[in-house]
């Protein structure tokens, strides 16, 4: 059986293939890891095509992949004319992206769960994630959470003679590698942390997008030609004006406004007078800016900050050697081998940028995220994928960081050693939480930990082991239905005993409010609402179910085998989210009459990173219940977005949160 599908696609979009310059780089071939593909599955196991035109009511024939001369070609031509081209397309840009968050999390890809059809209070295992290429004639592409697809939409270029494009003609967003790469990231990302997309401070949806064009930019750089082609014309100069690989869907950027570089440009900008001109970090436009695109393209700004500063950190000494000493290279086309060194420095850099990008991921709160609790994610992913600090990868991202003003909360000082994740134990000593209280509590918190994941200490509660036999299962398996399973059953056992210890020591004044450690609670929390004032209390009643137990979520638990970037050396991880939502009481504040019946939902809870060969918690990452000034932030913040009538449009698209946001 081969490795890889391999099959021809466009690199940047269609426009270039219409030039002498960039039509020969534009053409590459996509390294599809190989499925089997058979008439009940015709895109493998991760997604279907429903290749459905509404506006022209019609079904579009689709590809045979295993087709003899589309294998022996590396499939259809790139055309924009053919459907089956924009299938082939489509398949071969998602499944890289795929591919590339499963090697760098080391688990397979399991899409969204959803409630049955025929049971609201269950959910289901949906195997595959639907694309639609020509599903919309509008200037738009989205994720759509409630149908589990991705929608495509095609328009007419407007009419201006802006870059390539001729007006009147189609433009086909299934078509561009970067708007396919951003889509399913929010798809990945959504089956992650469906959280997420719920807009409770302005980073959330503003991470979305600015994460899933990251994927997109980065996804660049696995292809050869099209980075020795950009360091060709740009002289090795990233930010050099002639460099497009940090711009964002150029063709439909072009096709709906005559004076834009790119949909999105983020290592260039056109100034007032039309003139491109190298980005400049701006710490102030983090604390003005609002809008999720123009704010998630700060987070972009950073991201790629930091590539471009260890880029030209690691390239300076080729640089002297080509320039005699003097780190200028001299005018005309630098040398082919000078092309071809700083190519590979700059996809090197971009692989591992990608994949602690993504593995941070694993590293964040499960809710309520901002920009400033990822680079923590960002610097502890780097550390533990790389604990040496020879690329100095973290180092560039607190610089670039900074200097785009994106500096997290409730820190003192801005280091390595400061934005790491800690255990547990550190948390709580910096909460003045010590002595016997804090002795007490971790020691029976622990002991729940080693009853569920110690074989020998599970034995003793549960002679069937079912959360060793599944964590085995989850590693050994490559059926993904059987994975959820797994999964669901882990999640199961971990809620049981955990709950268990909770209630069982309800009452017991040394023990009582364990819940506390992880961010919940199961009392009456009591919030103050912007002073501390006891006329001005709010409250969140307890919540308990039939039966007394606290009621609280734990959404995953994932098992994963994570290899050390230097030597190779495994570790064996858990990664559980811990979820618990209280309705706080406004009917007696300043804020009666905003929200239904007077109730904010208001969710905490914790990520918890368990070192499997000790059974110690190595990163606890934690949004606190019972937190009000995090209250009060939220509450502000929808309330200012529903009183904007843009952003309440936005608001009150809870299950499609892209449509509304992708439209242009």
């Amino acid at each position: 059986m081969p490795t890889f599908r391999k099959l021809k696609g466009y690199a940047f979009d269609p426009s270039f293939s219409s030039t002498i310059g960039k039509r020969q780089s534009n053409q590459v071939v996509y390294k599809v890891r190989w499925e089997e593909i058979n008439a009940e599955n015709p895109f493998g196991e991760y997604i279907d095509i429903i290749d459905y035109d509404p506006s022209l009511d019609v079904y579009y024939d689709l590809i045979n992949l295993n087709d003899r001369e589309v294998l022996a070609d590396h499939g259809l031509d790139p055309t924009e004319g053919n459907p089956k081209f924009h299938q082939q397309q489509v398949y071969a840009v998602v499944m890289s992206v795929i591919s590339q968050f499963e090697n760098a999390l080391g688990r397979k890809i399991i899409w969204s769960r959803r409630y049955k059809v025929d049971d609201s209070t269950k959910y289901e295992y949906i195997s595959k994630l639907r694309i639609y290429p020509h599903a919309i004639r509008q200037q738009n592409a989205y994720y759509s959470p409630e149908k589990l697809a991705l929608l495509f939409g095609y328009f007419e270029a407007a009419n201006n003679w802006g870059g390539n494009n001729i007006p009147g003609l189609a433009i086909f967003t299934c078509l561009s590698p970067d708007i396919v790469a951003h889509e399913v990231t929010h798809a990945i990302i959504d089956s992650m942390h469906p959280y997420w997309r719920f807009p409770t401070n302005p980073d959330m949806l503003a991470f979305h997008e600015g994460f899933s064009d990251i994927i997109a930019l980065l996804q660049r750089f696995t292809f050869t030609n099209v980075v020795e082609d950009q360091i060709r014309s740009s002289k090795g100069d990233l930010l050099s004006t002639k460099n497009l690989l940090g711009d964002l869907a150029i063709q439909f950027g072009q096709a709906i406004s005559p004076n834009r570089r790119a949909l999105r440009s983020f290592l260039v900008s056109i100034d007032d007078k039309g003139e491109a001109k190298a980005v400049e970090p701006d710490p102030q436009k983090y604390y003005s800016t609002e809008d999720p695109h123009s704010r998630g393209a700060i987070l972009v700004a950073a991201i790629f900050d930091a590539f471009t500063r260890l880029y030209k950190y690691q390239i300076a000494d080729l640089l002297r050697i080509a320039s005699n000493g003097t780190g200028i290279l001299a005018q005309g086309d630098i040398s082919p081998d000078l092309v071809k060194r700083l190519s590979d420095e700059a996809r090197e850099i971009a692989t591992k940028l990608l994949s602690v990008c993504i593995r941070a991921i694993d590293y964040c709160p499960p809710l309520d995220l901002t920009f400033g609790d990822y680079l923590r994610a960002l610097i502890t992913a780097d550390i533990e994928n790389n604990p040496d600090e020879e690329k100095s990868l973290r180092f560039a991202l607190l610089e670039a960081f900074r200097s785009w003003g994106i500096v997290p909360l409730g820190i003192n000082t801005f280091s390595v050693d400061s934005l790491v994740w800690k255990p547990l134990d550190n948390q709580l000593n910096e909460n003045k939480i010590v002595g016997n209280e804090k002795f007490n509590k971790m020691k029976l918190f622990k002991q729940a930990i080693k009853y569920i994941f110690d074989p020998e200490e599970n034995k003793k509660i549960n002679s069937r082991n079912l959360a060793i036999n599944s964590i085995e299962k989850i590693l050994r398996e490559n059926n993904r239905e059987k994975i959820y399973q797994n999964y669901n059953l882990l999640a199961a056992e971990v809620h049981r005993i955990f709950n268990s210890k909770f209630d069982f020591f309800r009452d017991d004044k040394d023990h009582q409010d364990i819940e506390k450690l992880i961010g919940m609670s199961f009392n009456e929390i009591k919030y103050y609402i912007n002073s501390t004032s006891e006329k001005n209390i709010i409250r969140a009643p307890k919540r308990q179910t039939a039966t007394g137990d606290g009621i609280f979520q734990v959404y995953k638990c994932v098992p994963v085998i994570r290899h050390n970037q230097k030597d190779g050396t495994p570790s064996k991880l858990m990664i559980i989210t811990l979820l618990q939502k209280v309705y706080v009481d406004l009917s007696n504040s300043d804020f009666k009459g905003y929200f239904p019946n007077n109730q904010y939902s208001y969710r905490g809870g914790a990520t918890l990173i368990i070192d499997l060969s000790n059974f110690e918690i190595k990163y606890a990452i934690i949004k606190d219940i019972t937190d009000s000034k995090r209250l009060n932030s939220q509450i502000d913040f929808t309330i200012s977005s529903i009183q904007n009538e843009a952003d309440s449009a936005l608001m009150m698209k809870d299950s499609e949160p892209f449509a509304a946001l992708h439209i242009h």
